[in-house]
Formats: C-alpha cells, sequence, structure tokens
C-alpha cells in the first residue's frame, strides 16, 4: 500500500492516493496538517482537522414579519394549510 508523503502545514495528494490512505492522512489532518485532494490535478476537496470550537453556521432571519395567510381562490384550506399538509404527508 502507497504511504501518502509526510510533509509540515500543507499537502497535495491525488484522490488515489488518497483512498489508498485515508487512515494516514486523517492522522496527519487530526495533527494540524491541511490536505488538498484533487482530481486531474484540480483541487477538490480538503481535509482539516474538525474544530469544536468553530462558531455554528448563521442563521439568517427574514427581514420584517411574515406575511398573513391568504385563502386560494373558492373554498378550502390557506396556503400555509396546504404546505403544512404536504409535510406532514
Amino acid at each position: 500500500m502507497p504511504k501518502a508523503p509526510q510533509l509540515r502545514g500543507e499537502q497535495t495528494v491525488s484522490l488515489r492516493l488518497a483512498k489508498a490512505t485515508l487512515s494516514s492522512l486523517t492522522k496527519q489532518a487530526k495533527a494540524g496538517m491541511r490536505v488538498t485532494i484533487t482530481c486531474h490535478g484540480a483541487p477538490v476537496a480538503d481535509l482539516v482537522a474538525y474544530r469544536t470550537d468553530a462558531t455554528p453556521p448563521l442563521h439568517f432571519k427574514r427581514p420584517g414579519p411574515l406575511p398573513k395567510p391568504f385563502r386560494l381562490k373558492g373554498k378550502g384550506p390557506t396556503a400555509s394549510q396546504l404546505v403544512l399538509m404536504d409535510r406532514v404527508g
């Protein structure tokens, strides 16, 4: 089995080599190295250590209140009720 080269800081490996040496690359990433995986010479992914102190993704809020529910023409449920019924199944 091929061995991934040991470098400091950053490393670039092909997808084929990454598949063959994933355990080794994962250990290197855990130790702080950034591993860039390429496919046909073009970077496609970075393997980095998981950070538990990372800030959670932002959740954007809609500006202002939601519009009031409205009824579709004719008799029947509101658009909001239709969406809820569709989600429940």
